[in-house]
């Protein structure tokens, strides 16, 4: 009789505490079984991502302020978000991307060293100079040229047909 006890209360426990999903990171790591621990975070990511999906704003449209016509001078042509990637760095702060992770050009010219220094002039007119100390020899002409962001502000070039990626820096 108390061994059924015991088993009903333990079973009505486990129960309880798998429909009960953890209020904060903190209830999980408070957890000493690795498995359960690991089981707490799952359900709580997931919880928070529904939050995250069921709270996010519909887009709406842009509004335009109406301002008196100032004197222009010739106004300058609008860049394309991928015109300006990259460009964070150039002297002209005003001309900062929305938001691109990662282009593609095809580069002009014939390569047969990859290494530092190397400028690379894409077809969209950026120019882009290889900072990475590694170099390696793959003659291409007119390759395809992706450049994406990397860690702290870096950007890494990849060359098509070549299994390796180079640290580079926007120099036009």
């Amino acid at each position: 009789m108390i061994i059924k006890r015991i088993m009903l209360l333990s079973s009505l426990f486990i129960i309880s505490a798998n429909l009960q999903a953890a209020s904060s990171a903190e209830d999980c790591a408070a957890i000493t079984d690795n498995n359960k621990r690991l089981e707490c975070y799952d359900k709580f990511l997931k919880k928070q991502k529904e939050q995250r999906h069921q709270e996010t704003p519909k887009p709406s449209e842009p509004t335009v302020k109406e301002s008196a016509p100032a004197v222009t001078e010739s106004p300058e042509p609008e860049l394309t978000v991928e015109e300006k990637f990259g460009s964070e760095k150039l002297k002209d702060p005003s001309k900062k991307p929305k938001s691109v992770d990662e282009i593609s050009s095809r580069a002009i010219g014939t390569y047969k060293m990859w290494e530092k220094g190397i400028p690379v002039t894409l077809e969209n007119g950026q120019v882009w100079e290889i900072t990475d100390h590694r170099s390696t020899y793959h003659k291409v002409t007119n390759p395809i040229i992706t450049i994406e962001k990397a860690l702290f502000g870096s950007y890494l070039l990849g060359i098509e047909g070549l299994n390796k990626r180079f640290r580079a820096k926007r120099i036009k």
